[in-house]
């Protein structure tokens, strides 16, 4: 399946070997590997994004292969809802390859990306700021009391 993308390039995806088997169907050729079947114990992707269903039975069947794309004007960019990005004018045409051609770098699938968030800091701040609004509330709950004994001593 070739998919047309802007500015005149193709997304090819390759669905040749993918079956649905809803209703009956009749065989036209069998083949048989000698292997039983296995369930699938996981999903690799190599340094150049190939992506690969790993069998419990040690079988390694490559499925796809994920494009990468670049722009000449990264920051340019339209942003759009869902947390992407359109190519316009100002951000240039849209090439797409894979990963270590073209310059386009290469994927490091073993990478586990570090959280950025330190915990205890944020903790610390929640609770602070909850005892700051706690706090507040009182106050204002204090001065419209207050209000209220004046009201009352004004009306007697």
């Amino acid at each position: 399946m070739t998919v047309p993308i802007p500015n005149g390039q193709n997304f090819v995806l390759d669905m040749s070997k993918m079956t649905q088997l809803g209703t009956g169907y009749t065989a036209i050729s069998a083949n048989a590997n000698g292997n039983a079947p296995s369930p699938l114990d996981h999903v690799q992707i190599a340094n150049d994004g190939t992506l690969s269903f790993i069998y419990r039975d040690g079988a390694s069947v490559p499925a796809y292969r994920i494009p990468l794309a670049d722009v000449p004007s990264p920051d340019n960019l339209t942003p759009e809802t869902g947390n992407v990005f359109a190519p316009n004018l100002s951000s240039g045409d849209v090439s797409v390859g894979t990963a270590n051609q073209g310059g386009l770098g290469a994927i490091d699938a073993s990478s586990l990306e570090q959280s950025t968030v330190d915990l205890a800091t944020e903790l610390t701040t929640m609770i602070e700021a909850q005892r700051a609004y706690t706090a507040n509330s009182k106050v204002f709950q204090t001065g419209a009391d207050l209000m209220q004994v004046v009201v009352n001593l004004q009306t007697q």
